[in-house]
């Protein structure tokens, strides 16, 4: 391990999406991880990790758990900022830099977090004065997981904005970035926009996950019905909102990744192949 690695990374959301790749990351840079769950019990991680018991919206919890830590990833649980000050204080007092998954704007020229716990949370951060690194995230390929039962059952795949641009993630891409400016203290002061390196609208995303399969035109408020059982109505109805406007106002394409990692992001395509198992369909198995 070379003097600018940490020894020891705080990982917050470490069994979610990119929390689990990024955990693989660090051990395989040979970087001490320790995280935060909830659920000790449950979260099955290799022996290596050091399992913190507590709640990220608790800063008590935070501080113990940063304590001795030389830098910390967070993810933010909520859709808003409420406490966010208290828990980047308790971040801040305790180690030396920050990695936040943020939320980017990727239409027309604007730039910055998303508003909302995006921008909030970024707030918090700087208001500490910890070298913070702000990964501002595009659209997670992740998310069209959602199709997969239908996909699964042979059945068309309900888009209610088909024609909707999208630059889609893949989540480890998110991860080896975070690993990246975990190790480095060079990225502290920095945000970067982590985007898939392709525009592709929301059918041709079916198309390549399911080649041959259907799409079908979804009507708003059957999308917004389904959506809201999900993740609350004022959500659903705020992210139906947002992709009605991505097909005059695609998102872009950042060469962030390829810039910090030094190769490039990986497209849908390869997203798909990682998670076939996940689309295959049910007679296939």
């Amino acid at each position: 391990m070379n003097g600018q690695q940490p020894r020891t990374v705080l990982v917050t959301g470490a069994t979610g999406t990119v929390g689990r790749h990024l955990v693989t990351a660090l051990l395989d840079a040979d970087v001490r991880v320790r995280a935060l769950v909830r659920h000790p019990g449950t979260a099955r991680f290799p022996a290596a990790v050091e399992v913190v018991r507590g709640d990220l919206l608790v800063p008590d919890d935070v501080a113990r758990a940063a304590a001795g830590a030389n830098a910390a990833f967070l993810l933010w649980p909520g859709l808003d900022g409420t406490g966010a000050d208290a828990v980047a204080g308790a971040l801040a007092a305790r180690v030396d830099r920050v990695v936040y998954l943020s939320a980017a704007e990727l239409q027309d020229d604007r730039v910055g977090p998303k508003d909302g716990a995006w921008a909030d949370v970024e707030a918090a951060l700087r208001a500490t004065g910890v070298g913070a690194t702000f990964l501002r995230a595009g659209g997670f390929a992740a998310n069209t997981l959602g199709w997969a039962p239908a996909i699964r059952a042979g059945e068309p795949v309900a888009l209610p904005f088909p024609e909707a641009v999208r630059s889609p993630v893949h989540e480890r891409d998110i991860a080896d970035v975070a690993a990246a400016a975990l190790q480095d203290p060079r990225h502290a002061g920095t945000a970067y926009e982590i985007t898939g390196p392709e525009q592709l609208t929301m059918r041709r995303q079916a198309e390549i996950v399911a080649p041959g399969g259907i799409v079908r035109h979804q009507a708003r408020a059957e999308a917004e019905a389904e959506m809201a059982t999900i993740m609350g109505r004022e959500y659903a109805s705020a992210a139906l909102a947002y992709w009605a406007t991505l097909e005059a106002s695609p998102e872009r394409v950042s060469d962030d990744v390829e810039r910090v990692l030094g190769r490039p992001a990986r497209t849908y395509a390869a997203w798909t192949r990682d998670h076939a198992d996940d689309f295959r369909l049910a007679h296939a198995k």
